[in-house]
């Protein structure tokens, strides 16, 4: 028998200043059995550096036609294209397919690796945006990690400081320029 995704549900304060971005939501994420938790909050810090009223999380890992995040308008117009981790080069060009922009954001063991084979064929890419993030800073980020997480995040000068009763992380992501 497969087993199912496990459900986490975050009670999320925004403050995004750089942005001017500010709301606080009920979100529901659902992370996929291969999924680590670490990667699942990444994905919650790329929903808060991106968050807008249209901006959705996909399925992910469970499917090749959707990304982690993206955001499609009402008239189904697919305008940012959010990917997280390592993408192959064919998954970063279907998106870029069919989306105005693309962001990355990389994370994990081998991103080094994985971006000294990819740059120059990103590079030719339009609209796409990488952002590297700290392996530190990201095992530091997946101790937040609950079923039921209430979390302060404030953006300010592209960092975001992220908060729960117990402990704080702060995350920098580390723009590479195409």
């Amino acid at each position: 028998m497969a087993l199912g995704a496990s459900v986490y549900k975050v009670h999320l304060n925004l403050s995004d200043t750089d942005r001017h971005v500010y709301n606080d939501s009920k979100l529901t994420l659902a992370r996929h059995p291969s999924e680590t938790e670490e990667r699942m909050m990444i994905r919650l810090v790329a929903y808060c550096f991106n968050a807008s009223e249209d901006l959705t999380f996909g399925k992910g890992l469970s499917t090749d036609d959707e990304p982690d995040l993206w955001e499609v308008d009402p008239a189904g117009v697919i305008h940012q294209w959010i990917e997280v981790g390592q993408p192959s080069l064919e998954r970063v060009k279907k998106g870029r397919s069919r989306s105005a922009a693309q962001i990355i954001y990389s994370a994990g063991r081998g991103r080094d690796q994985w971006w000294q084979a990819n740059a120059s064929e990103f590079a030719k890419l339009p609209n796409l945006t990488v952002w590297h993030l700290s392996e530190l800073e990201m095992a530091e980020l997946a101790t937040l990690a609950a079923k039921n997480m209430t979390l302060s995040v404030c953006i300010a000068d592209g960092s975001a400081f992220i908060s729960s009763a117990e402990q704080s992380v702060t995350v920098t992501p580390v723009g590479e320029l195409l």
